[in-house]
């Protein structure tokens, strides 16, 4: 098993729920925090194009995350939704014959509604009651009204959510390969930019990460992560239904839960990505922060020093000055990339300047 695959595994068997303690948290993160940790490369790259956007950025030791809406892909971080099953499933619940059976199945201790709606005794307590009031004409009007516009409200519903999902995540994307002629030539501006190392072992990610001082308003918490490489996008079909349930729930008058029932619904999201992009070998930071202007900007820094800077093989001279001056400023290591004329692989190789 690789090393992908492995934290595949381990993610997709860590749960949490939205009750857990600090110290439940922690120790059901442990194993996957663990596994990064361990598993961190020693150096992961940021490519990037010759621009004074990048070059403010190096010199002031900022990592700019940006949400998924503004990536290449158009399938990053969009998930999917299995909207025959769920239509099928509800209207099946819900088909108007069996409406007056399920009405009964409702106050029961185990009708089919069962796990959707009774999810905790005091929810329970508040549909019996509801039901009661309204009495069963006023529910079976709400149902067959309902079940007429289910269709066009799950295409708006799902439509909103993905692009939701898309709009509020915030990341940076790394590579751990160096030697990628793809690499180069999609990010670096076709080998007339620059790449930058960072060394995030053992969770140091940014300047927030070892700070004790975990009420301030400005904190930004990162962890970075291997993406995984899939033929599937991510299935939300679960996260979906709770949607409907939600909605069902609202148009009978019924207190809904405010939060999915998996903390890490949004980070599982954003780590899976097609096969087709595998050879960027990618690692990804997460950010989270309490500060809501930054929760509703398009991107923000955090601050991270480099370890070394490489440059492309075509990249101006001018800007290969410029950098080096920055680069010596910081005191970390330089790299010139180039082509290798002895080897019969198509990959670049970089030698110290």
């Amino acid at each position: 098993m690789g090393c992908r695959e492995e934290f595949a595994s381990i993610l997709n068997n860590t749960k949490l729920n939205n009750n857990a303690s600090k110290e439940e948290f922690n120790q059901v993160m442990q194993p996957l925090m663990q596994f990064i940790w361990n598993k961190a490369p020693s150096t992961l790259y940021k490519f990037r194009e010759c621009s004074e956007y990048s070059f403010d950025a190096f010199a002031k030791d900022e990592i700019w995350l940006s949400k998924a809406k503004l990536f290449n892909d158009l399938h990053d971080s969009l998930i999917f939704f299995d909207k025959q099953a769920i239509l099928d499933y509800t209207q099946k619940i819900l088909t108007l014959p069996n409406l007056q059976n399920t009405l009964t199945d409702l106050k029961s201790e185990e009708g089919p509604l069962e796990h959707m709606v009774f999810s905790n005794p005091e929810v329970k307590k508040q549909i019996v009651e509801k039901l009661n009031l309204l009495g069963e004409q006023g529910i079976l009007n709400i149902l067959s009204d309902f079940l007429q516009r289910f269709d066009v409200f799950l295409e708006q519903a799902f439509s909103e959510l993905k692009e939701s999902v898309r709009n509020q995540t915030k990341m940076a994307c790394f590579s751990g390969n160096i030697k990628s002629p793809l690499m180069w030539a999609h990010y670096a501006n076709n080998n007339k930019g620059f790449a930058i190392g960072y060394d995030f072992r053992g969770g140091d990610i940014s300047q927030c990460s070892f700070c004790p001082n975990r009420s301030c308003g400005k904190i930004r918490l990162a962890t970075i992560y291997p993406m995984i490489y899939s033929d599937r996008r991510f299935d939300a079909t679960a996260y979906g239904m709770w949607q409907i349930e939600q909605y069902i729930k609202r148009n009978i008058g019924i207190q809904t839960e405010t939060d999915f029932d998996d903390p890490l619904l949004a980070l599982r999201i954003a780590l899976y990505k097609s096969n087709d992009w595998a050879y960027e070998d990618e690692w990804r930071i997460i950010c989270s922060t309490p500060d809501p202007f930054d929760n509703q900007s398009d991107r923000y820094p955090i601050s991270k020093k480099p370890i070394a800077i490489y440059f492309g093989c075509q990249i101006p001279n001018i800007y290969r000055e410029m950098l080096i001056h920055i680069a010596d400023k910081k005191g970390i290591a330089k790299y010139q990339m180039y082509v290798k004329d002895d080897s019969q692989k198509y990959e670049l190789d970089f030698r110290p300047i």
